[in-house]
């Protein structure tokens, strides 16, 4: 899976405009093809902060919608509308629930445990 995160800081006037250009895309960019989720987020501490994350099924799924109108106009709004703009592109290798974070804590202890004991 391939993920995307646009952090965008909108002019202190222009959230509502933002928020409202948003819904239209969301639903289009939704319905491609290989899009597993699709997001925008407010930060809780910066109001005029906002986080889009996309979701892709492959790289070839998500490179076919950067080549999208939607995306185009997604960007065309973060220009327009926004004071900073900045893109995140990551892949994940694993994905997981409890049971993973469990496993994560789990291996880190493991390490600690092992460096104490070579001291």
């Amino acid at each position: 899976m391939l993920v995307y995160q646009l952090k965008i800081q909108i002019k202190p006037y222009k959230p509502d405009e933002f928020v409202s250009s948003m819904h239209s895309y969301l639903r289009s960019i939704r319905k491609e093809k290989g899009c597993l989720d699709f997001r925008i987020c407010r930060d809780s501490e910066k109001k005029n902060t906002f986080i889009v994350v996309g979701e892709w099924k492959s790289r070839q799924t998500m490179e076919k919608h950067f080549q999208t109108r939607e995306f185009e106009l997604l960007i065309g709004a973060a220009k327009v509308l926004g004071e900073t703009f900045e893109m995140n592109i990551a892949e994940v290798l694993t994905s997981g629930g409890i049971e993973l974070a469990r496993k994560q804590i789990g291996s880190k202890d493991k390490k600690t445990t092992k460096v104490k004991s070579e001291k």
